[in-house]
């Protein structure tokens, strides 16, 4: 079966396990797919990271994406942000539970 990855960075759960700090700080900032039998089981986040990606998602339900700090993957060079910011918001204050990949 194939699998996306949604990241740049893959490590085995066994390494993982053996020493995690070290493993987020190899990837300098950046989430880490962990996989055990080939499979992705999880992302880990440094906690920078996870508290930038929620800032974002509370300024996207509020209708605006101004944030003093937007990490570079969530720029709008990368992506259109009012138009990606606004579905994010809509999809989230409904509620919608499921695959968010057509916000990359």
């Amino acid at each position: 079966m194939l699998q996306k990855i949604l990241c740049g960075y893959t490590t085995p759960i066994s390494k993982f396990k053996s020493n995690p700090s070290a493993a987020l700080a190899e990837a300098q900032g950046d989430a880490i797919a962990v996989s055990s039998n080939n499979q992705i089981q999880f992302y880990a986040v440094p906690a920078s990271l996870f508290e930038e990606m929620t800032a974002f998602c509370e300024f996207a339900q509020r209708g605006t994406t101004t944030l003093e700090s937007i990490p570079a993957q969530f720029t709008a060079a990368n992506l259109n942000m009012d138009k990606v910011s606004t579905q994010m918001a809509n999809k989230l204050k409904q509620g919608a539970k499921g695959e968010f990949e057509e916000w990359k």
